[in-house]
């Protein structure tokens, strides 16, 4: 039944048209706020991801960096680390429609002006995706080779790296360095 869902998904997806947004040029000494979405996986990664939020805060002065996660569970069953907290949302299964749209919790998300929105899910959740190609964001970042590129301004290629860790090597490479825009 999930792949069922998952197939009339990515065909939705795909159909529709994508807003019209403002699109700049971006780095990480311009932006003033910036957007995270991932799916949580477990707490390790929801740590390193809240770490690197604080990095960019500390290094580059970003006024706020927001993170939406999206939890494959019911609510019932939300892990103890993720809470509705100030920069920290998430959004699980009972906020889907049928076809995998979230419908509550990520709706005020998708109306914000972030400066850089990025994605790392690894580009291939249904819902995510759904955000990602809805947001108002002007400059969205995600990984080349997978179904969200398409709604990306910015592609990192990871090659045949693998993990956070390098995913987060390319971000700081490419939007650290002020001359590109």
């Amino acid at each position: 039944m999930k792949r069922i869902r998952e197939f009339f998904g990515s065909r939705i997806l795909r159909a529709e048209e994508e807003p019209v947004r403002i699109r700049t040029g971006s780095n990480f000494h311009s932006a003033d706020r910036v957007a995270i979405i991932y799916r949580d996986m477990d707490e390790t990664f929801f740590k390193d991801l809240r770490d690197y939020a604080k990095y960019l805060k500390e290094n580059f002065k970003i006024k706020s960096v927001y993170l939406l996660a999206f939890v494959d569970e019911p609510e019932k069953k939300i892990p103890a680390w993720q809470q509705h907290k100030l920069e920290l949302e998430y959004f699980t299964r009972n906020d889907l429609n049928w076809h995998l749209r979230p419908v509550t919790n990520a709706d005020i998300f998708v109306k914000e002006d972030f400066d850089i929105l990025i994605d790392f899910s690894g580009g291939n959740v249904v819902p995510l995706n759904f955000i990602l190609k809805e947001s108002a964001s002007r400059m969205k970042v995600g990984m080349r080779g997978t179904r969200a590129e398409r709604y990306c301004d910015l592609m990192i290629d990871m090659g045949n790296q693998f993990g956070v860790a390098k995913y987060v090597e390319q971000l700081n490479s490419y939007l650290s360095n002020p001359k590109i825009r």
